[in-house]
């Protein structure tokens, strides 16, 4: 049976509209699905839908050709609309590029998202009467996002996402569409907005975000409640609203919004994720600087970068503790490198290696070849009796993989170990309990090791297929100096996050007799990332493992 959108219009061409009398009695039979879909078995349709607040109008929409031989991102193949009555008469019906995010009012009047064809940041909102007639077409230089319209069909309005360079870039546009024309544009600083209520007689619009949080807006574009829902925003640590009010500090010396504000950097730091808590902190340490607090300065700026090196506030935090000399004296005590600050900072070892070369092309000995930095390194080390590889995690996560699982099923030779541990897997079966995978480690052997490493170099030859530069001596090497006893509290902190602790492992993980050290290697040039810093301080150190930081120097 041909679809509805085949039926009515055949080929493919790309008319706008096309208005459609039909003659129906009887109620239109509408089965929800999940996600805003429907199926209506008189029309044999299945997809998008959605219905005015009285009930009396339907407008249903495809992101596709009538046919259905062609949908989402495309070039050619107009998507199709069709604007229906509650008895199932159909209104008006017409074509779009890529039609989504359909709205009717009570009085039949509609909007459409239209997504357009290609690769461009773009979008149009297209409005209509009852009768398919166009009232608006407005084209953005930018992806669109949520739309509405007003109950009475007579305001509409969109949100349009991130394009950079572009006027039209995070902002959202309100319309009048019987004048069809935008009657205010504003900047998008509350979030991503999930819904609208429009209200035409007060002339405001209220935005739904995230939680159901409720933003009003006049129709000229002002927020109706600034202070109060920034106080609101600061109360759960929002850092985006947190900064600028901190700022102005200077200008509005409420201690109650001080106060405020401290609180919400609290909740920031208890909540956030790493780099939202380097920010939390350089606010409060940059609030504390203005205020001529010293002390709590540099503490709030110190643990900034103990979190996210790259917080920005390294070359302050120096100033502040640069000690301060007679004019024309020449400082006491030796200039630390900002490596080993930071290794201080995070309390590991530092150590200087000297190596001949320069950017990215090292080497240990003269006589050597030129190689990258961390493999001249390991050349150092290696000359110091200790094993191991450069492979940044690939080694110690290829290990927690071989060592949790008893045997490891064949068809997870290849699946990310992080992915396991975070069940993020398509069959129930493969959603493995931590309590059965840490036990399995526990329990480990040499030949297990042995077996699973079999099955992970299968499908790549002799090493892991994503993780070249690990062998099986390296795996088997650190087992044995690890042990499972040793491996499990690695493999439990790991899994509590395992897709954000994927990232940051040292350049090298080395091990001699039963000694296991980890190193992060750092040429002239480079910097300590947050993902790093996050590492070190989470995982490495609080399970007292040995922990280096390798500046590289030229000989």
């Amino acid at each position: 049976m041909k679809g509805f959108f085949q039926r009515l219009f055949g080929g493919d061409g790309a008319s706008d509209k096309k208005v459609v009398r039909s003659e129906s009695a009887s109620p239109l039979e509408i089965e929800p699905f999940s996600h805003g879909l429907v199926r209506i078995p008189a029309l044999d349709f299945f997809g998008p839908h959605t219905a005015s607040p009285n009930g009396k109008f339907h407008l249903i929409w495809l992101d596709r050709n009538p046919e259905g031989t062609i949908g989402g991102h495309r070039y050619e193949g107009h998507g199709v609309w069709t604007l229906l009555r509650g008895d199932g008469a159909i209104l008006a019906t017409g074509r779009l590029e890529r039609p989504q995010d359909g709205h009717v009012a009570d009085n039949g009047t509609f909007i459409l998202n239209d997504w357009m064809f290609g690769d461009g940041l773009n979008g149009r909102l297209c409005a209509f009467r009852a009768d398919g007639q166009k009232l608006l077409e407005r084209e953005f230089s930018a992806n669109l996002g949520t739309s509405g319209i007003s109950s009475d069909g007579r305001f509409a309005i969109c949100q349009t996402a991130n394009a950079p360079g572009s006027p039209d870039s995070n902002r959202h546009f309100l319309f009048d569409l019987e004048e069809g024309q935008e009657i205010a544009t504003w900047v998008q600083e509350t979030g991503w907005t999930n819904s609208y209520e429009i209200d035409s007689t007060n002339r405001n619009v209220v935005l739904v975000g995230q939680d159901d949080e409720r933003i009003g807006y006049g129709f000229d574009g002002e927020m109706l409640d600034r202070d109060g829902w920034q106080r609101g925003r600061i109360a759960i640590g929002d850092i985006d609203v947190i900064r600028p009010v901190a700022e102005s500090l200077e200008q509005n010396s409420s201690s109650d919004l001080r106060a405020a504000i401290l609180a919400g950097l609290d909740v920031a730091l208890a909540t956030g994720e790493g780099w939202k808590q380097a920010r939390a902190l350089r606010i409060r340490g940059e609030m504390h600087e203005r205020a001529g607090e010293l002390e709590a300065t540099i503490e709030a700026y110190d643990q900034a970068l103990t979190i996210d090196p790259q917080v920005g506030v390294a070359r302050k935090l120096a100033k502040l503790q640069q000690p301060k000399s007679p004019k024309g004296a020449k400082p006491s005590v030796p200039k630390s490198s900002r490596f080993e600050k930071q290794a201080q900072r995070f309390g590991i070892e530092h150590e200087v290696v000297h190596l001949d070369g320069g950017r990215k092309d090292w080497r240990f000995h003269r006589s050597d070849t030129h190689k990258p930095v961390e493999l001249a390194v390991l050349d150092h080390f290696h000359a110091e009796g200790w094993l191991g590889c450069a492979a940044e995690g690939g080694l110690i996560l290829t290990l927690i993989k071989a060592a949790s699982f008893t045997a490891l099923p064949v068809r997870h030779a290849d699946t990310f170990i992080e992915a396991l541990y975070a069940k993020n897997v398509a069959f129930p079966e493969d959603r493995f309990e931590h309590g059965e995978l840490l036990a399995a480690i526990e329990q480990a052997s040499p030949e297990q090791i042995e077996r699973n490493w079999a099955v992970i170099a299968a499908s790549a030859g002799d090493t892991p297929r994503f993780y070249p530069r690990v062998q099986r001596d390296h795996v088997v090497g650190l087992f044995n100096c690890l042990g499972g006893s040793r491996l499990r509290p690695i493999a439990e902190l790991f899994a509590t996050a395992s897709y954000d602790l994927r990232a940051g492992w040292p350049d090298l993980t080395l091990w001699r007799d039963d000694e296991v050290r980890f190193v992060e290697v750092k040429a002239p040039g480079d910097s300590m990332h947050a993902s790093q810093a996050r590492l070190i301080s989470t995982v490495l150190v609080p399970l007292g493992l040995r922990v280096g930081l390798a500046e590289v120097r030229p000989a």
